[in-house]
């Protein structure tokens, strides 16, 4: 049974708060820290395709260099138990964005499908919330253009698999 907009809506902002509260904080000083931007922590999501737990510097990779990963480790809270929804880009960055499974949503393959419209994404429950959202990098949820050729299947008037960031949530997107 999915739950309707405002339902799923409700579930994913208190998600975001408990992610985004200080470790012991009570919900009641998480939602007055959300309330004061100057309060509010910076969240900051990175993915990453084919890289393992161990390929950084703060989880001891011996020959690696990541310096500003392991600095953002040090000042932040780093998740240690994350499990993909796939073992490819495109459903696994699905299902991160949405919390629902890729198949779900029809996104079953690399830059396959594409991010519906209903589905309610972090970015827009981050929005909601008086967040600035932003997404750098490969989108792969959808093309990003119907006005030129956009990788394999953006194309001058192809509206059908049309679905950028920007109608999801996000304020500024860099998507090469």
């Amino acid at each position: 049974m999915r739950l309707n907009k405002a339902a799923g809506f409700g579930a994913m902002a208190a998600l975001a708060l408990m992610l985004a509260a200080p470790a012991g904080a009570r919900a009641e000083e998480t939602i007055s820290q959300a309330d004061g931007a100057k309060n509010r922590p910076n969240v900051i999501l990175l993915m990453s395709d084919d890289q393992g737990w161990g390929d950084t510097g703060y989880n001891g990779h011996p020959v690696m260099q990541t310096p500003h990963l392991d600095a953002l480790a040090a000042s932040g809270t780093v998740f240690t138990r994350f499990y993909a929804a796939a073992p490819v880009c495109s459903p696994t960055r699905a299902s991160i964005l949405t919390g629902r499974h890729p198949k779900r949503q029809g996104i079953d393959n690399p830059n396959d499908g594409k991010l519906l419209a209903e589905e309610i994404t972090i970015a827009e429950i981050a929005r909601d919330l008086g967040y600035v959202t932003a997404h750098f990098g490969k989108w792969h949820l959808g093309t990003m253009t119907t006005e030129r050729k956009d990788s394999n299947r953006g194309m001058p008037g192809n509206t059908e698999e049309s679905s950028p960031p920007w109608e999801h949530g996000y304020d500024g997107v860099f998507a090469p």
